[in-house]
């Protein structure tokens, strides 16, 4: 992608790109005293700022699938990328009708909502935890790969070497302070990704001679005009998104811990209303950026590969910060994923089923070392699959299919009817199993995800009902 980048220009990147790893070790070096307890490894204490928490959603949210699919979105659809924008964020303003209980019952993973609707049951939690970990597990995978492919390309360094390096860099971020060196660094990662969006967006518009200049100059103009390009690229593609986006962003565990982290309900729905308006902003760098990419180089193979062209067109000293940016920003939202997993570990089977009586101590080393463990596995599997970003959306399917339902209709339901564990564990299988029937063996127009949610579902309800009706008759006799 950056063949085209100067010898000077890769000197610099390479030193921006120093600079700012420097930078973050110098945050978790900070706060590695300041990590006492497991709680503080794994939730920041609960007394992590709102700001800081606001731009460590935008920057979570915001990796490098941003900084490349989307760009390439707009670069082929114009307008088009608007709708994965609206998904996204209609999945997180979502989350606010929950987040008063989210935050009231200090929950730190999934699997702790899962406990609260449906009971203890190990069969049940240990599904939970599996599937709270794809989304995150996935992140790791792909956006490893993202990185190494980027640095092959400019450094000539193997792409399997980068690939560990980058995973190597992301332990040493993560290790010694959990989730305060996690949410810290995407917060000063998070102010200069906007600051650097609002220099090259700048640079955009005036290459491309003003915006309404750049629109008259991009090709498909049907796809630059409101409201109808929004559906730029089509129908069944942009109902792809909002199913896979929107249920996507609400059973995100990252999203869902960040919630939870902030110190009042108050803030916690701040953090969800505001983390929307600062990613509305990158999506309309994005859009500036992949439009006029178009609009002054119209015949690129692949939209993705916008990015890595726009990157030439700008000033060395730009080409140098945006792929700092890129660099900061794949690593914002992989330290956060690798934390994450490691929580679920922890917390939801070591302390739950292995450990039960482990304290402080035992908890923050075994997360420390469940860390390095999955980091090595995301290594092997983002080696042996480096085309992994195709499976990262199925993922998403799953993910969605699978709870979805059974966490917020769960938490619905759960005010008037008493969830049995079974209803739970029934609901999370069905929303799976069939979104693999639709995926594999029934591809319609609409995506596999829509009908993994809806037979979701039906099932809970299905489960609901004939397990009150066995309490009532058991009660009766």
């Amino acid at each position: 992608m950056l063949d085209n980048v100067s010898s000077q220009a890769v000197t610099l990147i390479l030193v921006s790109t120093a600079v700012a790893l420097l930078i973050g070790m110098g945050i978790t070096v900070f706060f590695t005293k300041r990590t006492k307890t497991n709680s503080d490894w794994a939730i920041g204490g609960r007394k992590v700022p709102t700001i800081v928490l606001i731009f460590t959603m935008f920057a979570t949210q915001c990796g490098g699938g941003v900084l490349v699919g989307h760009i390439g979105i707009a670069y082929s659809s114009g307008y088009a990328v608007l709708a994965y924008l609206f998904a996204g964020c209609a999945g997180l303003l979502l989350m606010i009708l929950a987040a008063n209980w989210f935050r009231k019952n200090e929950f730190v993973t999934i699997p702790d909502i899962f406990r609260k609707l449906y009971g203890e049951n190990k069969f049940l939690l240990i599904v939970a935890s599996i599937m709270a970990m794809i989304v995150p597990f996935g992140w790791i995978c792909s956006q490893s790969v993202s990185f190494g492919k980027l640095f092959a390309s400019l450094t000539g360094v193997n792409t399997v070497v980068l690939i560990a390096i980058f995973l190597i860099i992301c332990v040493l971020f993560t290790l010694p302070s959990g989730f305060n060196s996690v949410v810290w660094s995407d917060f000063v990662f998070g102010v200069m990704m906007l600051i650097l969006c609002l220099i090259t967006a700048g640079q955009a518009l005036s290459m491309g001679g003003g915006w309404s200049n750049i629109l008259a100059n991009f090709p498909e103009q049907e796809n630059v005009t409101l409201p109808g390009g929004i559906l730029g690229a089509g129908v069944s593609t942009t109902l792809l998104w909002i199913i896979a986006a929107t249920p996507g962003m609400m059973t995100n565990q990252m999203s869902i811990q960040r919630v939870c982290a902030a110190d009042s309900v108050k803030n916690a729905r701040k953090v969800l209303y505001l983390s929307v308006v600062l990613m509305i902003l990158m999506e309309l760098w994005v859009v500036v950026v992949g439009i006029t990419t178009r609009s002054l180089v119209p015949a690129l193979g692949e939209g993705e590969d916008a990015t890595g062209i726009f990157l030439t067109m700008i000033p060395v000293w730009s080409q140098a910060l945006f792929a700092g940016l890129v660099t900061t920003t794949i690593l914002t939202t992989t330290d956060s994923s690798l934390q994450s997993v490691s929580v679920n570990v922890t917390n939801d089977i070591y302390a739950k089923f292995i450990n039960q009586n482990a304290n402080d101590a035992q908890l923050k080393k075994f997360a420390r070392i469940s860390t390095v463990v999955i980091a090595a596995l995301a290594f092997f599997i983002a080696v042996s699959f480096q085309q992994v970003l195709n499976l990262i959306v199925m993922s998403y399917s799953y993910a969605a299919s699978g709870l979805l339902v059974p966490i917020y209709f769960g938490y619905a339901f759960s005010k008037k009817h008493t969830l049995a564990p079974i209803t739970g564990i029934i609901s999370m299988i069905a929303g799976v199993v069939g979104c693999a029937i639709f995926n594999f063996f029934i591809p319609t127009f609409l995506p596999a995800a829509f009908y993994g949610i809806i037979i979701s579902f039906v099932a809970m309800v299905i489960s609901l009902y004939a397990t009150e009706k066995k309490n009532k008759v058991g009660q009766t006799a």
